[in-house]
């Protein structure tokens, strides 16, 4: 498949027709994929041993794709930012990427004014922002701050870390140590469990091992699930290939064996 067809195919997934490069197409790119595609570490733990072999842990972009319009997967920031830069690059949009400290990758896109875009953070982000202007975002299951001085920008999530966005672009060469560095069995958040996050009918819901939680607009819900009660919510919830999702598993728990 070339990268027209990509493209082609991914808008018609988003169910996003393609148009002028304006904040409000940019926006309905943004609002879709928050909706539609998963941030999970699934795909990273699939990616590990190739990257290991090779240096590489990015798939490519073919892969990346697939992944998501066939398997119903997404990726870590690293992988999501990378796939929505290319995206972004391949309708003619004046893209680059930001690095926040520590260690999650955004990006940068230029309009009007420099806009700030942050599709694989797991955060309530459901529009490009003025990258120079202060703003608080939320949902049912979080709040974020994104606050601008004189010297930074800093984020705060609560429930969650605060980090610091350098608003000079970067190149992924840049970002390889950090990239590696995120792959340590050892000392990496995303490989400490296995976790899903999406929308499922639009409520936020995450799954951390067999640990469910939904994020209603009256409460929160809680449970964990038994082996049949997980597969149905990755084959008829999350609307992700199971026999991955068995194959990453595999992975963490002999990788997590071989760390312990």
């Amino acid at each position: 498949m070339n990268s027209n067809e990509i493209v082609d195919n991914f808008l018609n997934f988003l169910d996003v027709p393609k148009r002028e490069n304006d904040i409000s197409f940019l926006n309905d790119l943004i609002k879709s994929h928050q909706l539609k595609v998963r941030w999970e570490n699934l795909t990273k733990i699939l990616d590990y041993e190739r990257g290991y072999a090779t240096g590489d842990y990015i798939p490519p972009i073919e892969k990346y794709y697939d992944r998501i319009m066939n398997h119903g997967y997404g990726g870590t920031c690293w992988t999501i930012s990378i796939g929505c830069y290319w995206l972004l690059k391949q309708l003619g949009f004046d893209v680059h990427y930001l690095y926040m400290d520590p260690g999650h990758l955004c990006l940068r896109v230029n309009l009007e004014q420099p806009y700030y875009v942050d599709l694989g953070f797991g955060a309530p982000l459901f529009q490009a922002y003025p990258l120079h202007e202060s703003f608080v975002a939320n949902d049912n299951r979080e709040t974020f701050e994104y606050t601008v001085s004189t010297d930074s920008i800093k984020i705060i999530r609560n429930p969650g870390p605060a980090k610091t966005l350098n608003t000079n672009p970067v190149t992924i060469e840049e970002m390889l140590p950090i990239i590696k560095s995120s792959n340590n069995w050892n000392s990496s958040f995303a490989l400490k469990d296995i976790m899903i996050f999406g929308y499922v009918e639009n409520i936020p819901t995450s799954l951390t091992n067999h640990t469910l939680k939904q994020y209603f607009p009256t409460h929160k819900s809680e449970q964990e699930l038994s082996g049949e009660e997980l597969e149905y919510w990755i084959t008829n919830r999350f609307h992700m290939n199971y026999e991955l999702y068995k194959a990453a598993v595999e992975i963490f728990n002999r990788s997590r064996t071989n760390t312990d």
